[in-house]
């Protein structure tokens, strides 16, 4: 399933390059400020996700019988 993900996501990486952004274009200065407040609640919200991930694997190594 990662590895379908992550083609899906390549592949439109590259099909949409040259699309361009109408709809940011067509905001205000205003609209661009409260996005940008909001990404960067959202993108902090990720990251403490990845984090509480990777202690959760660390602490209860779920693959470590996958070793053996």
């Amino acid at each position: 399933a990662m590895l379908i993900y992550t083609f899906a996501s390549t592949y439109y990486l590259i099909r949409t390059v040259n699309v361009g952004t109408p709809f940011k274009d067509s905001l205000t200065k205003e609209q661009k400020l409260i996005k940008k407040k909001s990404a960067n609640k959202r993108r902090n919200i990720f990251r403490n996700g990845l984090l509480l991930g990777i202690l959760y694997i660390y602490i209860t190594r779920p693959f470590k019988l996958c070793n053996n």
